[in-house]
């Protein structure tokens, strides 16, 4: 009986000491809060923000864990970047030109010649963006893209457009980033939130609208209010990926690492994600009735330089002149 008794008690103590290891394994996993601009599902841009959290908790297993609490329904879009700047959630995936109020330039990449926007980990130009985000409180991740020309903004009108000249006087809807291009066209630049435009379009209340295609564009079905595409690719768009400062420092070194390597992982996923979703939907406001305008080369040109130059000199009036001079080189603009 003393036996079976002493025999009883070991595998009980045994149980409890294994008991307490996966509640301290447990305890020791970093649990981390992510929010997004975007809702994960109707959003194209919103799956490089889950692609991310995946690669995460695969490449982190038992390590960390990311946790999707959700979009505008949690935290308001724009109120997002101060947010996560205060701590109420941990990472943050949306449009890289949100940082706009908060991080002075930093959607700088919106210029960026290269393949992969920011270069990635360990180039210069990311390095750059790490510290320029940093002095806010913020740990700056990726900027998630298609390729040059893919999956970026574009002009719809219900006009013909032959020429950058042609915008003069139109009424433009705008996201905040193209509101320097369309000035500089000479066109008024309404702004408007998305669920407004296909009324607005529709009524002639504007006479065009910028819109990444890529994201979703006939799934608003502004498809069978719009007469045209300017097939002019402008900026590149995209997703970017963010963390609260000092969260990212506390992290170990080893996760940091988890979290720099998935950030990688989900740049190369985009590349080719936001190709396949710009050509669908192109193909879908084509069977809707849409026209695509292509522009001479001179005119093709011209519209890069007017798009290019205007938002650069918007960069050259929010940052320092040591900013400036640096990330030129950076982005190769000498």
């Amino acid at each position: 009986m003393n036996r079976l008794n002493k025999g009883a008690l070991r595998a009980f103590a045994f149980a409890a000491l294994a008991g307490a290891a996966t509640i301290a394994m447990a305890q020791d996993k970093v649990a981390l809060k992510m929010v997004g601009s975007f809702p994960i599902g109707p959003s194209p841009t919103a799956e490089i923000g889950k692609v991310f959290m995946d690669n995460v908790n695969r490449l982190g297993e038992g390590k960390v864990e990311i946790t999707y609490l959700g979009a505008s329904d949690v935290v308001p879009t724009f109120d997002q970047p101060e947010a996560l700047v205060n701590g109420v959630f941990d990472v943050w995936y949306g449009a890289p030109n949100y940082w706009a109020g908060v991080v002075p330039g930093g959607d700088v990449t919106e210029l960026s010649p290269f393949k992969i926007p920011d270069n990635g980990p360990g180039s210069d130009l990311y390095g750059f963006l790490v510290d320029l985000f940093a002095e806010k409180g913020v740990r700056y991740l990726a900027h998630a893209a298609g390729d040059v020309g893919v999956g970026t903004h574009f002009v719809s009108t219900n006009f013909d457009v032959a020429s950058v000249d042609d915008l003069k006087g139109k009424k433009i809807r705008v996201a905040p980033l193209l509101r320097h291009f369309v000035e500089a066209s000479g066109a008024e630049p309404i702004t408007l939130p998305p669920s407004d435009i296909f009324l607005a379009i529709d009524r002639g209340t504007v006479d065009g609208f910028t819109w990444p295609v890529a994201d979703g564009y006939t799934r608003n079905g502004w498809q069978t209010v719009t007469k045209n595409l300017v097939d002019q690719p402008m900026y590149r768009s995209g997703a970017g990926l963010a963390m609260n400062l000092d969260k990212w420092n506390s992290l170990s070194p080893e996760i940091q690492e988890i979290m720099t390597q998935a950030a990688s992982e989900a740049q190369v996923f985009a590349q080719d994600w936001f190709a396949k979703n710009e050509q669908e939907q192109r193909t879908l406001m084509t069977e809707g009735g849409m026209k695509t305008l292509e522009l001479s080369d001179e005119e093709s040109a011209k519209w890069n330089k007017v798009a290019n130059d205007a938002l650069w000199e918007y960069y050259k009036g929010i940052m320092t002149e040591e900013q400036i001079a640096k990330v030129s080189g950076l982005l190769d603009r000498q």
